[in-house]
C-alpha cells in the first residue's frame, strides 16, 4: 500500500475518479458546492505534483494555480457568474500543462513503470476534464451550443458536469446521443477531441505497449 502512497499519478488518477463518483452527491448537499471547489483544489494540487514528479520546472503551474484558486473563491464569496467562465480558462489551462508534462514523462523513457501505467490513465481522465471545462465556455458564451434531450433532462437544468459526461462520451467515442453539439463552435470542438482521442490511443498506448516489452526483456 506504501509503494502506491509514494506515486502521485495513482493519487491524481484515484482523485478524478473519485469527483466523477461523489460529484451527483455532493450538488444535492447544501454544502456541496464547497465540497467540490475543495475536492476541486485537491486535484488541482496534485495534478501540479504529478508534473513536478516529471522533473519539468512548475513555475508556469503555479502561476495558472493560484490565479485558478483566488478566482474561484471570490466567485463562491461573491456569487458573481463573472468570475466562473475565467476560472474555466484557467482550469483547462492548467490541465493541459500537465498533460504536456506527463505525456513528455512518458514518451521519454524506456521501460515501463507503475507510476507511468497511471500518468497515462490520469491524462486520459484530464483529457475528459479539460474539454468540458471548454465546452462549458462555449456554453456560456453562446448558450444553446449544446441540446439534451428532454426525456434525459427533464428539470432543464445543464451544468459542468453534463459537460463532462458528454466530453468523456466524445473522447471514447461511444456518443450515446442524448448531448448534441448544435453551434459550429461546439461541433469544431468535438472534433478536436475526438482526433485527439484517437491519436491518445495510437500513441500512448502503443508506447506503453513497447515499454512494457522492453521492461520484460
Amino acid at each position: 500500500m506504501k509503494k502506491y502512497i509514494k506515486l502521485p499519478n495513482v493519487q491524481l488518477l484515484l482523485a478524478l475518479v473519485a469527483l466523477i463518483v461523489l460529484y451527483p452527491f455532493l450538488e444535492r448537499l447544501q454544502s456541496g458546492r464547497i465540497a467540490v471547489i475543495a475536492f476541486d483544489w485537491a486535484i488541482l494540487a496534485l495534478a501540479l505534483r504529478s508534473a513536478k514528479s516529471t522533473g519539468v520546472q512548475t513555475n508556469l503551474g503555479y502561476a495558472l494555480l493560484i490565479p485558478t484558486i483566488v478566482l474561484q473563491a471570490t466567485g463562491a464569496l461573491t456569487g458573481e457568474g463573472g468570475f466562473h467562465v475565467v476560472v474555466l480558462l484557467f482550469q483547462a489551462a492548467l490541465h493541459t500543462f500537465v498533460i504536456t508534462c506527463l505525456f513528455r514523462y512518458v514518451l521519454s523513457d524506456e521501460i515501463m513503470t507503475l507510476d507511468e501505467l497511471f500518468a497515462a490513465g490520469s491524462m486520459y481522465a484530464m483529457l475528459a476534464f479539460v474539454f468540458a471545462y471548454l465546452y462549458s465556455i462555449v456554453e456560456y458564451f453562446s448558450p444553446g451550443s449544446f441540446y439534451i434531450n428532454a426525456s434525459n433532462n427533464p428539470d432543464g437544468l445543464f451544468s459542468w458536469f453534463e459537460m463532462l459526461y458528454f466530453s468523456f462520451t466524445c473522447l471514447t467515442s461511444v456518443g450515446f446521443g442524448e448531448i448534441t453539439p448544435v453551434s459550429d463552435h461546439a461541433r469544431s470542438l468535438v472534433m478536436i477531441q475526438q482526433l485527439i482521442g484517437v491519436l491518445y490511443l495510437a500513441i500512448v498506448i502503443s508506447r506503453l505497449i513497447s515499454m512494457h516489452s522492453r521492461r520484460m526483456k
